[in-house]
């Protein structure tokens, strides 16, 4: 079931978020204030991003240093907060609601494959990680296992700077909206 699922968000990605789009343009009630509120989140949503990029080839190895020590999944995280903070500037419960029905629907079948997949990759590394971090909310103290350097080639390569021309635009329609609301 969950297979399907995440081949069917995968496959409908472009209409799920054309459809998510219109939604909180037409449920939100951004205010200056809220916008305000929201942004830093999505900011540091976007930090976290933009450290596990940097951080993992996809792939090669089992990572478990920088955002990797502390939760399987910070690239998910990281736009977990993104939405957060999108919701906030929305102003509205019923994003809220949205919110979180649907982001479990989206990511939940996608770290079940990728564990999946991983689990048959990498094997006994990837046992011993799942064992030692959470798979999604970060456990702040969690140590660094080995050392890495960040490659900002390898944000590059990951093509974060796209999440930043959404970013930018998101942004951008929730100031827009907030002129209608006033």
């Amino acid at each position: 079931m969950w297979r399907r699922l995440r081949h069917f968000v995968g496959y409908k990605r472009i209409p799920i978020s054309i459809g998510m789009g219109t939604l909180f343009w037409v449920l939100a009630s951004p205010t200056p204030s809220r916008i305000l509120l929201g942004l830093p989140i999505v900011g540091i949503g976007e930090l976290l991003r933009i450290w596990a990029s940097g951080t993992i080839e996809k792939n090669a190895a089992v990572i478990s240093w920088g955002p990797y020590a502390f939760t399987r999944n910070p690239l998910y995280f990281g736009n977990f907060l993104i939405g957060i903070g999108f919701v906030i500037m929305g102003n509205s419960v019923w994003l809220l609601v949205l919110f979180f029905a649907v982001f479990p629907l989206v990511y939940w079948p996608t770290i079940l494959e990728e564990e999946h997949f991983l689990r048959e990759r990498f094997g006994a590394a990837y046992e011993a990680y799942l064992k030692s971090v959470p798979r999604f909310f970060p456990l702040l103290t969690a140590r660094r296992w080995a050392r890495g350097q960040f490659q900002w080639g390898l944000v590059i390569r990951h093509r974060e700077h796209q999440t930043w021309y959404g970013l930018i635009a998101g942004v951008a329609a929730v100031v827009i909206r907030s002129w209608f609301v006033a």
